[in-house]
């Protein structure tokens, strides 16, 4: 119930729309519960030949075939304008729930886009992609399918008791007997249904996330034969999933099937009881066929709660899924009194006895203290998992330390605005993004609002505007998902076009050059030493070449900084970089 009424706060904005859902709701209602009357009047007043109600006097003058055709316009109208008047409110739910699940979605896609890296290493992106493009729709379902549908059926059977009660006590009294059996229905298989759901969401997700593992390692599989053990491994998931899915299904045809014999056995007492109420005369036959129709009115509201239970279990086990993703805690953030960054030159880093745990007791960096003067460049060399990525994402805020302070011209970074500190830094990685869109649009990305000529201007500085001048549209070439159409070479020049967009201040590496050729390499390499220039560089490399045109070289190993100082100090001393 907690996750329905949070759901809820999703569709506050449209309380306009929903008030006017909901008076449509009431004109609807009102017209469905007339709609049996002028069959009733046919059958007393033309083919009986009683007398009109009082209410219908002015139509007493009307003969046997006027009244006819009038009250069959009647009935035309009231069927016309409750389906109209029910098509527009839904129309007008649908509408609203669209509307919140929209705002769910931009809720939880920008969510995912601030929580930290730690937790999105620690999550499958199948399971993440399949609660933001499935399990939303729960919220959907919980709307119209719960909120609405109830209120519908409600107010559908609070007025049709009404009317039934005023004609027959006994029969309206019968039809009540139903509703205790339907709670205990509802309770009994709820809370099997809402687990079944659960596990049947995440063995879905379990699958999803299986089609984007294999997709991503499609070359590896090819490459080393593994495509029969892939299979396998999929069809075992998908088996899971499908057991998973059977059970969900199966208690709530089993809830279904209690549901239907409850109705059924309510239908034919009514209907026994309802023969003899005539029989005995206390119901003409038009007045018995009002009550027929209502009763077969009121079993479908009653059907549309009874099947609500199911509908809104599933919706509630999805709901709970997204919501476990917006209530993790947002592990980097700004501090509440975060000040802007003034300054737009280049600054000054610094280390003071730097510690990072990705598990509690697993240190990767240790006692890391150093100083980057502003403007100055510094390679940082050292084996595998030495800690030099860690890092660089410590500088960008990827993460926080877990031990001592780093610095930006000596303010905390922690007390500096995310944004701010950001967009002051640009960062290269090892293995480049590149979007599925243009070659403009990938080096655009640095720079949100760049004119054609800057990313023109960004691509020479970068030595990437040759090879783009040969792809078959030129900077609109579309690259595609990985960028299939690039080399190695190609995909790291766009990323450092971006940097060169970008224009940062600060400048971080992290082996930009270490899967390219001797060709690639020089290129870069030029490219490099035109982006370091004036700008604070940290560089993670194992390449003597690329070491060579830094200022210092800080030797990471085990997590601790065992060397520091100048690079050509450092190479005459015999201290060349180890592989990395």
């Amino acid at each position: 119930m907690r996750d329905w009424w949070r759901a809820l706060k999703y569709f506050r904005p449209d309380a306009p729309r929903i008030a006017a859902a909901l008076c449509l709701l009431l004109a609807s209602t009102a017209l469905n519960v007339l709609k049996p009357w002028p069959l009733a009047l046919i059958v007393d007043c033309v083919l009986e030949h009683k007398p009109l109600p009082h209410y219908l006097s002015r139509a007493a003058s009307l003969n046997g075939p006027a009244l006819l055709a009038g009250l069959s316009a009647a009935l035309l109208l009231l069927y016309m304008l409750q389906d109209a008047l029910a098509a527009a409110q839904n129309y007008l739910s649908i509408q609203v729930s669209l509307r919140g699940l929209t705002r769910l979605r931009n809720e939880l896609f920008a969510w995912l886009q601030r929580l930290s890296l730690r937790y999105h290493q620690g999550a499958r992106a199948g399971d993440l992609i399949y609660r933001a493009s499935w399990d939303t729709y729960a919220i959907q379902t919980l709307f119209q399918q719960g909120l609405m549908t109830c209120l519908t059926a409600l107010l559908s059977l609070a007025v049709m008791l009404a009317v039934m009660a005023r004609m027959n006590i006994s029969l309206t009294l019968l039809s009540l007997v139903l509703a205790p059996l339907l709670i205990l229905s509802i309770q009994s298989f709820g809370v099997k249904m809402r687990s079944r759901t659960t596990l049947a969401r995440q063995a879905d997700s379990r699958v999803t996330s299986l089609v984007q593992q294999s997709i991503a390692a499609l070359p590896l599989t090819q490459s080393y034969t593994r495509e029969e053990v892939e299979a396998a491994q999929f069809s075992a998931q998908a088996d899971e999933a499908q057991k998973r899915r059977m059970s969900q299904h199966g208690w709530e045809l089993s809830y279904r099937f209690v549901v239907a014999v409850i109705f059924a056995l309510g239908a034919a007492a009514m209907t026994w009881l309802g023969a003899a109420q005539v029989a005995a005369g206390h119901l003409t036959v038009g007045e018995l066929l009002v009550f027929l129709a209502y009763l077969a009115q009121l079993f479908e509201p009653l059907n549309q709660l009874s099947h609500a239970g199911a509908t809104v279990a599933g919706a509630t086990s999805g709901a709970r899924r997204v919501f476990e993703i917006l209530d993790t805690p947002e592990e980097v953030k700004d501090r509440f009194d975060a000040r802007p960054i003034s300054s737009t030159g280049a600054q000054e880093i610094s280390c003071h006895d730097v510690a990072f745990a990705y598990e509690m007791g697993r240190d990767v960096l240790r006692g890391i203290t150093f100083s980057l003067k502003s403007g100055e460049s510094a390679a940082i060399i050292g084996p595998s998992g030495a800690g030099k990525t860690t890092l660089l994402h410590l500088l960008t805020r990827f993460f926080d330390p877990t031990g001592g302070v780093i610095k930006l011209d000596g303010i905390d970074l922690r007390d500096l605005r995310l944004k701010d500190l950001r967009s002051n830094i640009a960062l290269v990685l090892q293995e480049p993004v590149i979007l599925a869109a243009t070659v403009a649009e990938n080096i655009g990305c640095g720079k949100p609002g760049a004119t054609l000529d800057q990313i023109e201007a960004a691509a020479r500085s970068a030595h990437a505007d040759v090879f783009i001048q040969k792809l078959p549209n030129k900077y609109e070439t579309l690259v595609g998902e990985g960028a299939a159409r690039l080399s190695t070479g190609e995909r790291q020049r766009i990323h450092l076009a971006r940097a060169f967009l970008k224009n940062a201040p600060i400048l971080l590496l992290d082996e930009p050059t270490s899967a390219l050729d001797a060709e690639s390499e020089a290129l870069i390499g030029q490219s490099l030493r035109e982006l370091v220039r004036g700008r604070t560089t940290l560089l993670v490399a194992h390449r003597p070449a690329t070491i060579a045109a830094m200022q210092r070289v800080f030797v990471l190993t085990d997590g601790r900084l065992t060397e520091c100082g100048m690079a050509e100090a450092l190479r005459k001393a015999g201290q060349s970089a180890p592989p990395a």
